[in-house]
């Protein structure tokens, strides 16, 4: 899988050096200054995560169920979901030290975060030299996108680490450790499987010549942590599936409203999940839109890797093609999968990126190497101009409206009360049972509510106006409220007027209304004006 390269500049001498000089595997030993830069770019990539936490302080909608899946955990129950445990048994363990929900899932990320420039010094020197391999963890340490990611209650941190790390540790030779990272990889998410595959037909491919061991070694090594992750989906979810995440092979969506979740009488609601099967009849609508689906994607990786640093990777990719380029298999599967265009769904590659980038600006000379320097100045102006506002972004939006409807709710409601919203997030704050807001007419949406359980209905002015219309009455005709007999206001909030958060009390059947005036907790309301 990879080929012989020659050792930078910095790195070479007409005479081999000895095995202790070299390190192991015959990778660029570690030297005294490498190791105080590579400490002071950890540094760097601590100081700009922790500029970048201050403005995500809320949980977002993955991470909600993140979250509730390490609770889950940690009283010992099952949790249905499409997602794999690793992230939440991360969590978990996180919160044995801190209490806070949010805060020890995003410190997971953090601490990953942190961790990743390291790595992929350890990955990138074995191409670059020691020295140059500080290039792209500098890269790694101080891209916005990576530094936001790391403060989030998202997966995509860990996953990150734990991928390079095996990449690293297959670099290296150590089979069964790489494929013990690899296994913890996909028990985080379910894209490590193209990694794993990649690593097996390179061990294969090599063992024609020489041994099975090193293969045998790094199966056992992923298969310890991959067939646990297969049999807890088959437990939550009955079905047998390398990952749930197979409904994703299809063709992109293009009308938001073919996602909403529909009312299925008489089903018990379930994760959307597929299986191989399901996804083998999918694949030919896969195929034909991926050409569209592609430019999508692209557009999302040029956002994160502007053009000049990406010409600078795809000539470092002519010249070499070792293991950290692995992961850029991502990007070639990533087409046939019916994702939006996020550019979190291209993140993976950014480490790889970096170290191929890196690699003409260490091995050319003369007027080519000045050509490279200024083709990364130029990227990296552009990354900082165009990715550096992130950083003070929150990653969801302003978020603070439903943290206080949800510990408003928290007090107001009973523990197993479950709350019915399009999103999750007034539910989580408030810890109570959340329910999925279907997409179909008013009346069928309450009587939904009445006959599933139900006890609060989260109406949000903003969301309503664009993904649930049909409840607008609820919100901007009093009269119309009144006649109502199947919920009651009790709570208005928002941040601001046209972002208001109304919360309804769904009536149990024969139950009268209090008549009590909601709780409003919305000071742009003052003046007698706004919604609801």
């Amino acid at each position: 899988m990879t080929r012989a390269v020659a050792v930078p500049a910095e790195g070479r001498s007409k005479r081999r050096r000895p095995a202790a000089a070299r390190g192991v595997s015959g990778a660029p030993a570690f030297d005294g200054r490498a190791a105080l830069a590579l400490a002071a770019i950890v540094l760097a990539g601590l100081a700009l995560r922790l500029f970048a936490w201050k403005s995500q302080p809320y949980v977002t909608v993955d991470g909600t169920e993140y979250v509730r899946f390490a609770e889950a955990l940690l009283n010992h129950h099952g949790f249905v979901s499409i997602f794999p445990p690793g992230y939440p048994l991360l969590i978990a363990a996180m919160r044995l030290v801190v209490l806070d929900r949010v805060a020890s899932a995003a410190l997971v990320s953090l601490v990953c975060g942190v961790a990743l420039p390291p790595v992929t010094w350890w990955l990138g020197r074995r191409a670059l030299g020691a020295r140059w391999g500080l290039l792209p963890a500098a890269l790694v340490a101080l891209h916005p996108e990576l530094a936001r990611f790391s403060t989030l209650t998202m997966s995509e941190s860990a996953y990150l680490l734990v991928l390079y790390a095996a990449l690293a540790l297959a670099a290296g030779g150590r089979a069964l450790g790489a494929g013990l990272g690899i296994g913890a990889a996909f028990a985080i998410r379910p894209e490590a499987l193209l990694p794993a595959a990649a690593l097996a037909v390179g061990d294969a491919w090599r063992a024609r010549r020489a041994t099975w061991r090193p293969l045998a070694a790094f199966a056992a090594g992923f298969l310890v942590l991959a067939i646990p992750c297969w049999l807890w989906f088959h437990a939550t979810l009955g079905v047998w599936t390398p990952t749930p995440k197979l409904g994703a092979v299809r063709a992109a969506v293009t009308d938001w409203r073919s996602e909403e979740r529909r009312l299925r009488p008489g089903v018990t609601p379930v994760p959307p999940h597929a299986t191989l099967a399901d996804a083998a009849r999918e694949l030919p609508h896969a195929l034909a839109g991926a050409p569209a689906n592609a430019l999508v994607h692209g557009r999302s990786l040029l956002a994160l890797w502007p053009l000049p640093l990406l010409l600078l990777s795809l000539a470092g990719l002519v010249r070499r093609r070792g293991l950290e380029a692995v992961p850029l298999l991502h990007l070639l599967a990533l087409p046939l999968l019916g994702l939006s265009g996020q550019p979190r769904f291209v993140l993976s590659a950014l480490p790889a990126l970096a170290i191929l980038a890196t690699l003409p600006l260490a091995r050319a000379a003369g007027r080519m190497r000045a050509a490279g320097w200024a083709l990364a100045a130029a990227g990296v102006v552009w990354l900082a101009l165009a990715q550096g506002p992130v950083l003070a972004k929150p990653f969801e939006g302003w978020l603070d409206s439903h943290q206080h409807a949800g510990e408003w709710l928290a007090g107001a409601s009973d523990p197993g009360d479950p709350v019915m919203d399009r999103k999750p997030y007034v539910a989580f704050y408030a810890q109570r049972p959340y329910r999925v807001m279907p997409d179909t007419s008013y009346d069928a949406i309450l009587s939904f509510a009445v006959t599933s359980g139900v006890r609060w209905l989260v109406v949000d002015q903003r969301i309503t106006e664009i993904y649930r219309r049909q409840l607008e009455p609820l919100l901007y005709d009093p009269a119309f409220r009144d006649r109502e007999r199947r919920v009651e206001l009790a709570y208005v909030g928002g941040r601001e007027i046209g972002f208001g958060i109304g919360i309804f009390r769904v009536l149990r059947p024969g139950e009268a209304k209090s008549g009590r005036p909601p709780v409003v907790r919305a000071a742009w309301l003052t003046g007698g004006g706004g919604a609801p």
